[in-house]
Order: C-alpha cells, then sequence, then structure tokens
C-alpha cells in the first residue's frame, strides 16, 4: 500500500495544503488500481527502467532483479513502433498537427475574420514547436508510458529569451485523477531530489518562501533527498475562464500557490490512450496485450530449451566402460571403451516436433502487431493487391487507430499546441483572437480526422466522374467548376500549395486566349474552295 501523505503542518497555507494533501491521497488510490498492470508492462517492454512506480518511495538507480528472464523483446520493439505509428498519426513533425476553428455558435462575420487571425498565427505557434525540444522529448514520454496507456509532459517557459523547454514525466513521478466531468483533473508531479537541486527545480521567489526550519535542514545535508509536489487541479467555480490552481509543494507544506488563468495555462499535460470512464489511467495495447506476452516469454522459453538439448542431448553410457566423463565430452578427444559396451553408448533424447511452437509463435506475433495498430497491409496470396484494395487497408488502419486515440488527440496534442499558444501570447510574440474587441475562443481541430475527410473527396470526385458525362449540358449549367476546386483543395488541405488566381487575373488569361485564337484564325490558309478547288 502507498503511503498516505501525512496532515500539513501549520503555514500561511494550512488550508489549501490539507486540501492538497486528501487531492494527493485520492490520486494515489487511483494508480494502485494499475500498479502490478503497469511493473509488468515495464517487465516486458522497459527492463531497464524504473519498476517503483509509487511516489511515496524515491526510485532506486540499481537494478532489481525480476522473477524470471526475459524470454523476448518484442515488447519493447513494438512499443516504439506503437510511439511512432501515434506521433505520425496525430502530431506529424513534417506538418501542422493542429488548427484553430470558430466555435459553432459564433455569428458567421465573426467567424471569417476569427478564421483569418487564426491561419496567420497557427504557423507561428508551429514554429515554436519545431524549434523547442518537443520531439526530442516525445519518445522519452511515451515509449513504453504511452503504449501502457498513460503518459505526462511538462512544458514551461523558464528562459523567455530562449526556446520553449519540454520535459517527460514518468509514470513514477506522476499522480492523477479523473474530475466531476470524468477527464483528468488532478495532477501532481512528485520527484524526489537532492536537497542541492531544490532552489534550481523551483526558483529562488519560490525558494525564499519556505520554512526557515526546512530550508537549514536542506541546505545541512546537499546530498539527501527532500520531495517536492506540483499540483495542478480546475477551479470548477471559475465559469469566466479556464481556471486553475497550482500549488508547489515540500514534502507535504505547500509553499506557493498561484492561479493559472487561460487555454494552456496548466504546464503538466496529461494524456491517455483508450482510457475508460471509471479510472484515470488509460488501458493502452501494452496492458490488453500482456496475456499474449506472457504465452509467448513461454514459449520462447520452450524453444530455446528445446533447441539447446537439440544441439546437445544427453548421452546414456555404462559406468564400467570407459573414464567417467559426466561433465561432457570433448570434441576430437579419444576415449577408451570396453569391448562388448560399444552399443550402450548413446543419445537418450528423442526430440520432438518444434512446428506447432513456431506456428503458435506466428500466430501470437500477428495478434501482437494487430493490438499494436502495427498491422501494415499485406499481400494475401500470390496475387498483388490492386491499388484501391491497398487504399482501403490502409484507410481502415486509420480508422482504427482514431477511435481509441481521439481521447489522446484531445488531451495530447490538442492542449500541446494550446500550451505552447498560450506561452508565445505571454511572450507577446502573437496576440489573443480579438473581434471588435472582444476574445473569441477557437477550437482546436484534429486534421488527424483527414481519413473521413478524403473518403469525402474521393466520392465528390465519383460524383463528378458519374454526373458529368451521363448529363452534360445539366452539368455544365448546375455546377461551378471554380468554387468545387475551391472547395476539395481546403478538404484536402493542399490551399498553401496550389495558388488559385484572382477574378482580374482569369478575366486577363481569359482576353489572352481570346487574343490568341483570333489571331490563329486570321492566319489559316485559306481552303480548296477559296483557291477555286476541283
Amino acid at each position: 500500500m502507498a503511503k498516505k501523505p501525512a496532515p500539513a503542518a501549520a503555514g500561511p497555507y494550512e488550508e489549501i495544503s490539507k486540501e492538497a494533501c486528501a487531492r494527493l491521497d485520492a490520486c494515489v488510490k487511483q494508480k494502485e488500481v494499475f500498479d502490478l498492470d503497469i511493473r509488468e508492462s515495464y517487465f516486458f517492454a522497459a527492463p531497464h527502467r524504473a519498476r517503483e512506480i509509487r511516489s511515496s518511495i524515491a526510485p532506486s538507480s540499481i537494478k532489481r532483479g525480476d522473477e524470471g528472464e526475459l524470454q523476448t523483446g518484442l515488447a519493447s520493439e513494438l512499443s516504439r513502433d506503437f510511439v511512432t505509428e501515434l506521433v505520425e498519426a496525430f502530431m506529424p513533425p513534417a506538418e501542422p498537427w493542429a488548427e484553430r476553428r470558430p466555435g459553432m455558435y459564433l455569428p458567421d462575420e465573426v467567424k471569417e475574420q476569427a478564421k483569418k487571425i487564426a491561419a496567420d498565427q497557427d504557423p507561428i505557434i508551429f514554429d515554436a514547436i519545431r524549434a523547442s525540444n518537443l520531439y526530442s522529448e516525445v519518445p522519452k514520454a511515451f515509449a513504453p508510458d504511452i503504449a501502457i496507456g498513460t503518459a505526462a509532459l511538462w512544458i514551461d517557459d523558464p528562459r523567455p529569451n530562449e526556446n520553449i523547454v519540454v520535459q517527460a514525466v514518468p509514470l513514477h513521478e506522476l499522480e492523477i485523477n479523473i474530475g466531476p466531468f470524468g477527464d483528468i483533473d488532478d495532477r501532481f508531479v512528485v520527484r524526489h531530489t537532492k536537497n542541492k537541486h531544490v532552489k534550481a527545480l523551483v526558483g529562488e521567489g519560490i525558494y525564499a518562501k519556505i520554512p526557515e526550519n526546512v530550508k537549514t535542514k536542506i541546505e545541512g545535508k546537499p546530498d539527501e533527498r527532500t520531495i517536492v509536489r506540483w499540483g495542478f487541479w480546475r477551479l470548477w467555480d471559475r465559469r469566466d475562464d479556464v481556471v486553475w490552481c497550482h500549488v508547489v509543494m515540500i514534502d507535504k507544506v505547500v509553499v506557493e500557490k498561484l492561479e493559472l488563468i487561460g487555454e494552456g495555462a496548466c504546464k503538466l499535460i496529461v494524456m491517455r490512450f483508450n482510457p475508460s470512464p471509471e479510472w484515470a489511467y488509460g488501458t493502452g495495447p501494452l496492458i490488453e496485450a500482456l496475456p499474449d506476452f506472457r504465452l509467448l516469454d513461454a514459449i520462447e522459453g520452450d524453444k530455446i530449451d528445446h533447441i539447446e538439448i537439440s544441439l546437445r542431448p544427453p548421452t546414456g553410457f555404462p559406468d564400467d566402460s570407459f573414464a567417467a566423463v559426466e561433465e561432457g565430452i570433448e570434441p576430437g578427444s579419444a576415449y577408451p571403451i570396453r569391448s562388448g559396451s560399444e552399443g550402450a553408448i548413446k543419445p537418450i533424447f528423442e526430440g520432438g516436433d518444434i512446428d506447432g511452437a513456431l506456428f503458435e509463435t506466428a500466430a501470437i506475433e500477428d495478434r501482437l502487431r494487430r493490438k499494436f495498430f502495427l498491422g501494415f497491409p499485406q499481400q494475401k496470396g500470390k496475387t498483388p493487391p490492386t491499388a484501391t484494395q491497398w487504399i482501403d487497408e490502409m484507410i481502415e488502419k486509420q480508422r482504427r487507430i482514431g477511435t481509441p486515440g481521439m481521447p489522446f488527440w484531445k488531451e495530447g496534442p490538442a492542449q500541446i499546441f494550446l500550451r505552447f499558444k498560450h506561452l508565445l501570447e505571454k511572450r507577446g510574440r502573437i496576440e489573443p483572437v480579438k473581434v471588435n474587441g472582444k476574445m473569441v475562443s477557437l477550437e482546436p481541430y484534429n486534421p488527424a480526422q483527414r481519413a473521413a475527410e478524403q473518403q469525402e473527396v474521393a466520392m465528390a470526385l465519383r460524383f463528378l466522374q458519374i454526373a458529368g458525362p451521363t448529363w452534360p449540358e445539366e452539368f455544365r449549367l448546375m455546377v461551378d467548376g471554380g468554387a468545387t476546386m475551391t472547395a476539395i483543395a481546403e478538404k484536402m488541405r493542399v490551399t498553401g500549395l496550389v495558388k488559385f488566381r484572382t477574378q482580374e487575373q482569369q478575366q486577363e488569361v481569359v482576353g489572352m486566349i481570346s487574343q490568341l485564337i483570333e489571331g490563329r484564325q486570321r492566319v489559316q490558309p485559306p481552303g480548296p474552295e477559296a483557291a477555286g478547288g476541283l
């Protein structure tokens, strides 16, 4: 059982200290349910990671002895590939993976102005994202934590003249709980740090507020450890904006309390893959695949034993035939054998059929790859798949990861995007979106939903192919080609590459084509009739 935080000591933040300890206690109970699953997942996918996930206990720097020897590294490989698949699907480094759109309740005239402002600001936000260390920290935070189901990032701006800093938060430092609406609300980072690092972690301003007796203990024993806790929870009584309560705790005493206001104000971003409504932690493919990994590990161990005994089978011999060779026979050596006992020296092992184990291993590995959404389109049989079949399989794959990944995008990439927006607004690099002097809230939109939109484009093109040749006159009369091309380009998100001429430029091109046609008609040679033909 995890150790419960003790009652807070009296001080300027006595009441908030009690509330913070109570919230942290509830978070600890949430993790207890997933304790064994997370530790077993680390055994299969990250054997060298700290296996103690209770934040009340400092992680050991000594690699612990496991209950058994791991026979396969497939879980580690699949977890890394899953991280790559997730990043490429929801937050690819090479392209914008979020954009802001006006909410449905805004007036149309406000929507257009807000949309234009957001279109100008969003590239600046992504420039800041790429300039930061986000993509170097994501593998550290995600492998294998997001495959387990829950991962966290700390995004802050400690040096305003430099790039924004992103830091991976391991699961053993993270404590979370769900709020009144089923989303992650209470969240804590609990770090056991050496006393000499406390000032650097909390900052000089907060360090000055630490009680003198605690500060003396910290400064007197620099190599011992102190528990620093950072807590965040939503203040739901504030309806005017998104407001977070933020506390900094030294051991169990709050030494600083702040209110963080605005979308993206929370420094600690917690994201889940395939969450459930009952628990704070997600149930990722690694947890779901634990029974298969247990079976695969057992079969791999049996295969190793079978191969070893097949390569070096045990041998029986009469103990009076020649010298004792219980320790084995050296290759290339000669041994005297008593006449008449030659036939008594023979292997006493008959190898079994390993084909069944090989077939079962292959079936388990295929099942595991599908659970980790890594079932790439495969050629079934000797006939290569058609282009349509290949595209259909790719769309199906995107749909499979898209459904459990929707909460992940909402809690992860969307909040990362909003966090960078918030920090850039504080720097003055971009301005809050205002129309007619009023603040306008824009909703992050997931371009990863483009699989469904590409299906819309494909259906629209199919309709045009059918309608155009079938009803040519009506088609030309009813379909606005220019507006249709613009709409398709927007759906396919190629408006930045495909440039359309303005109305004036189109008229100039039409005039030039008309002049070219008239010139050709004037220089065309006369026909046979004009020359008095036969």
